[in-house]
């Protein structure tokens, strides 16, 4: 039985507050916005992250290598679209700032 250190424990708590805003993500996309496209990738997204903790949570290694990996891709990520958005090239006010391009 693998013991979780205080680290792991922190994380694995914000995963599963991270799982909540995911499950309002998905809501809010599908109902509010009506765009089911958007609510499925965020359902995809949020399903790796679960899969990558629960290796994480039995023990496999690499699963903590996937988390980080797929957190780093999404701090890119954001990155990019806010210094797009800055920077006055999209407008960051729409729902699918990836069709202003």
């Amino acid at each position: 039985m693998m013991e979780l250190t205080w680290s792991s424990k922190a994380l694995v708590i914000t995963l599963l507050f991270r799982m909540l805003f995911g499950g309002y993500l998905i809501g809010m996309d599908q109902y509010s916005f009506n765009d089911v496209d958007s609510a499925l990738t965020v359902l995809v997204i949020y399903g790796l992250i679960s899969v990558f903790a629960t290796l994480f949570l039995f023990g496999k290694r690499y699963g903590l290598i996937a988390i980080i990996g797929i957190d780093a891709i999404f701090i890119v990520l954001q990155s990019v679209f806010t210094i797009a958005s800055l920077s006055q090239i999209t407008d960051s006010g729409l729902h699918d700032p990836v069709a202003n391009w």
